[in-house]
C-alpha cells in the first residue's frame, strides 16, 4: 500500500492538506496515518503485467472494512483486495489465474466486469474461444458459464428476466450478453437445449450494433425489461436508445417470445436519438432500475447523459433526458456515488493532462434525479505524483467500506481507494 506523507503537508491524492501541528518529528508519521485520505494498492504479484485493468465492488454491504475485486491482464488474474476497518489492505486468498483455471486468454483492454444489484455476485464476461463467451461469476470466487454462438461480448448487464415460457420457471438475476445485433441469456442452471438468442431490430426494422445494455423496471414491478443503446448505420451512424421486452433474455420459442429469432422494441415505446453514436466500450449504468446513465466512447470523444426510461408521452413510453450531455474528451468509464446526502457521477478520464503530464484524472459531477447532471465538477481526483501514461481513471467503482460508499479508481498497476474526500467525511474509525 502506497500512501502520501510529507512533513507539515499531507498529500491526499489530489488534495493537499496543510497541517497545523507545528514542528513534527519524523518518528510521529505512523501516528498520522489517518491524515492520509487515500491508499494505493500496487501490483500484488508477478502474475499480471497490467494490474487494475478493471475493478468492481465486493459485497454490497460491509459494516466493517470492505472488499474490492480487481483484475489483472497479461496473465489474466482475478483478485480481491480486502480492506480492514482501519484502512489496512491485503490480498484475499481467493486469487485465480484465469487462463490456468478457465482457459481465458488475453482480456479486452476494457474488460466487462459487472456487479449484480440483487446480490453480492460479480461477473467477468469475456471471449472463451471456439465461438463462445465465458461468463465467470460468483462471490469470493468464480464459476464458469458459457454463452454459445458469439465470439466477442460487446456489453452485458445483470437483469431479472420474466419466467421462461416452457417451464414458467423464474431464474435469478443473471447477465444478458450483447454481441453484434443480438442478445443472449446466460443460464446458470437448467439451461435450454439451444442457446437463447434474440436478434434486436430497431423501430423501423433495421439491424444495429448494440453497444450497451441495462435492466430496468418498465412494464413490471418485479422483472426487468431491457434498455439498449445502439449505433445504427454504417457511414454516418446515429445513436438510438431503445426499450425491449425482458423476454428477449430467454430467446426463441419454446423458451422465450423471440419469434423467428428477432424482436422489435417494446410496444408503444418510442426510440430516442441520443445525438451520439456509441462506440466499443460504452456503458449504461442503471440507477434504481429506472434511470439510465449513458457513458459513451467513440474514438477520443466522450458523452455523459442521463435518461429516465419510464416516462410516458402521448400514451407512449419515451425515455426523457434530464439534462444536457457532457461531452469532454478522453472519457473511459463512470459510476454513481450515493453518499446518503447526495449523488454524484464519478467519471474517469485516463488520457487527461495533469500538471503538464498525460496522467489521467477523475471528475465527480453532482447528480440530481430530477434535474440531471451538473456539468461543473464538485471534485477532481488525480494522483498527487502524476506520471506519464498512468491512465488514472481507466476504471472506477463505488464500493462499501465500514458501512459507507467510497470511491475506488484504477490506474496502471495501481488501485486507489479514497477513505475520505471533499464530498464525504472520514470513513475509518
Amino acid at each position: 500500500m502506497r500512501t502520501f506523507k510529507l512533513l507539515g503537508t499531507f498529500l491526499l491524492g489530489s488534495t493537499a492538506l496543510v497541517s497545523s501541528l507545528g514542528a513534527c518529528k519524523w518518528t510521529e508519521f505512523d501516528d498520522l496515518e489517518k491524515e492520509t485520505w487515500v491508499s494505493v494498492t500496487t501490483k500484488p504479484n508477478g502474475d499480471s503485467t497490467d494490474y487494475g485493468v478493471a475493478i468492481q465492488r465486493g459485497a454490497r454491504i460491509s459494516a466493517s472494512g470492505g472488499k474490492l475485486v480487481a483484475l489483472g491482464a497479461g496473465q489474466a488474474q482475478y483478485t480481491e483486495i480486502a480492506y480492514a476497518a482501519n484502512g489496512d489492505s491485503d490480498l484475499a486468498p481467493t486469487a485465480l489465474k484465469l487462463n490456468t483455471q478457465f482457459g481465458v486468454g488475453n482480456l479486452d483492454p476494457q474488460p466487462i466486469l459487472i456487479a449484480d444489484p440483487a446480490s453480492d455476485e460479480v461477473a467477468l464476461v469475456t471471449n472463451a474461444g471456439g465461438q463462445s463467451i465465458a461468463v465467470l461469476s460468483g462471490v469470493g470466487g468464480l464459476v464458469a458459464h458459457q454463452v454459445f454462438g458469439p465470439e466477442q461480448p460487446e456489453a452485458a448487464a445483470y437483469m431479472l428476466a420474466p419466467p421462461r415460457l416452457d417451464t414458467m420457471a423464474v431464474h435469478p438475476s443473471q447477465p444478458i450478453v450483447a454481441s453484434g445485433d443480438s442478445v443472449y441469456g446466460t443460464f446458470y442452471v437448467a439451461a435450454p437445449a439451444a442457446q437463447p438468442k434474440c436478434q434486436l431490430l430497431d423501430d423501423v426494422g433495421m439491424t444495429m450494433q448494440i453497444r450497451a445494455v441495462g435492466g430496468a423496471k418498465i412494464t413490471d414491478a418485479v422483472t426487468d425489461d431491457v434498455v439498449v443503446w445502439a449505433s445504427v448505420g454504417a457511414s454516418n451512424p446515429v445513436g438510438k436508445l431503445l426499450l425491449y421486452p425482458g423476454g428477449v433474455f430467454n430467446g426463441q420459442p419454446p423458451v422465450g417470445p423471440c419469434a423467428s429469432g428477432t424482436s422489435g422494441p417494446l410496444p408503444l415505446s418510442m426510440p430516442v436519438d441520443t445525438s451520439f453514436a456509441p462506440g466499443k466500450g460504452s456503458q449504461i449504468v442503471m440507477i434504481d432500475r429506472r434511470y439510465a446513465l449513458l457513458v459513451g466512447r467513440r474514438d477520443n470523444d466522450g458523452f455523459l447523459a442521463i435518461y429516465d426510461v419510464t416516462t410516458m408521452a402521448g400514451g407512449n413510453r419515451v425515455p426523457t433526458r434530464l439534462s444536457a450531455p457532457i461531452t469532454l474528451p478522453d472519457l473511459r468509464t463512470a459510476a454513481v456515488l450515493d453518499t446518503g446526502a447526495a449523488k454524484y457521477v464519478v467519471a474517469g478520464y485516463p488520457g487527461s493532462m495533469v500538471e503538464s503530464v498525460k496522467a489521467g484524472k477523475v471528475l465527480v459531477y453532482p447528480l440530481d434525479l430530477t434535474t440531471g447532471i451538473d456539468e461543473t465538477p464538485a471534485m477532481t481526483l488525480h494522483d498527487a505524483q502524476p506520471e506519464a501514461d498512468q491512465v488514472f481513471g481507466r476504471t472506477v467503482a463505488i464500493t462499501p467500506f465500514n458501512g459507507n460508499n467510497v470511491i475506488a479508481v484504477g490506474a496502471d498497476n495501481e488501485v486507489f481507494l479514497y477513505f475520505r474526500t471533499a464530498l464525504y467525511d472520514e470513513t475509518r474509525p
